[in-house]
């Protein structure tokens, strides 16, 4: 294997500017946009459903880190307000922002990789994604109904003043994407023009950017995607005849290598290592993302997004024995759809 091949910078750009696209999100203040989404829906739904909803409908387009980080602090704040247990609202956002990122290529760092290094088209991705996902939904949507039963009714969330142009901003770029994987544009170039896209909302917000855009995290997937790369080079001998059927998708056995695998070194290098051993077929591409995102709900160190919330949760005060304790009994119904 090439030097290029083994570190191919079309997935290092991809990952950058999918970062530079949540970095030019909350600098148009996205924070206050989800925010005011979240206060909207509340009244209708209570409190469980509503993250619920921002969740499955944002995480696909904007990375689920992000949302993690705006919306922990305000569930947390609901909780205390109404004198709750927070640990059943950042279960709803982590199961949710883990299940819906991965119906499309740009929801998470782990469907980038796939999306990149198999060429599989934005459309076919998110065919190959959407029964499962919405299933999976599903099944974590009936799971969490007790816990709503006991938040008891609608409350009204204090209603904020965030502006539209963050929802603008993420429907060109999806439609950005979508042209130019018609015209079979490399994957880093659609993101690289939302990226820059995103400084004519943010005109009078360039050093807010840079201060949104998150550095370490992205450093940090860098070490990994380039360890394992590293790793499965040196000892493919050795892994080739356990990573082969799974990145071939055959069942059970690929979900439970996924859900084992990104349970012990997280998922984006779970991810990574399928693909730096044996390749991943485009066509099983999807599924794969399916797999790796629906893992991160059976543990804690399975998803970034997960470490994130918990973090938060701990310094407030929230029981993270209890929110783990939830999330895994809500996480293996919502990973059933990953073995069929």
């Amino acid at each position: 294997m090439s030097a290029y091949a083994l570190f191919d910078p079309a997935v290092y750009l991809s990952l950058a500017f999918l970062f530079g696209i949540a970095a030019q999100f909350r600098a148009m203040d996205g924070y206050a946009f989800l925010r005011r989404v979240l206060a909207s829906v509340e009244p209708r739904l209570g409190i469980i459903y509503a993250v619920v909803l921002v969740t499955f409908a944002f995480s696909p387009f904007i990375l689920n880190d992000v949302l993690v980080l705006i919306l922990t602090p305000a569930v947390i704040r609901y909780a205390k307000q109404y004198g709750l247990d927070a640990a059943p609202l950042i279960v709803a956002e982590i199961t949710f922002t883990n299940i819906s990122s991965s119906l499309t290529p740009i929801g998470n760092p782990q469907n980038i990789l796939l999306w990149t290094s198999t060429g599989v088209g934005f459309l076919a991705f998110v065919k190959g994604t959407w029964i499962l996902v919405v299933t999976s939904a599903a099944l974590a949507a009936v799971a969490l109904a007790p816990m709503a039963r006991r938040m008891g009714g609608p409350r009204d969330l204090p209603s904020s003043v965030g502006t539209l142009p963050p929802l603008y901003y993420l429907v060109l770029v999806t439609l950005l994407v979508l042209a130019s994987d018609l015209v079979g544009l490399a994957t880093y170039v659609p993101l690289g023009m939302g990226f820059a896209l995103g400084f004519a909302f943010n005109t009078r917000n360039i050093s807010q950017v840079r201060r949104e855009f998150d550095v370490r995290s992205l450093a940090t997937l860098y070490v990994f995607i380039a360890s394992v790369s590293v790793a499965a080079y040196f000892l493919a001998p050795l892994l080739v005849p356990y990573v082969l059927p799974a990145a071939r998708g055959d069942q059970p056995y690929s979900g439970a290598f996924f859900a084992l695998s990104s349970n012990l070194i997280s998922n984006v290098p779970a991810t990574q290592l399928a693909l730096n051993t044996v390749g991943v077929p485009p066509t099983v591409a999807p599924k794969l993302a399916v797999e790796a995102g629906l893992a991160g709900n059976l543990g804690p160190i399975a998803s970034f997004a997960n470490l994130l919330a918990l973090q938060m949760a701990s310094k407030s005060g929230v029981s993270v024995r209890k929110t783990l304790a939830l999330q895994v009994v809500v996480g293996v119904l919502a990973y059933l759809p990953a073995l069929v």
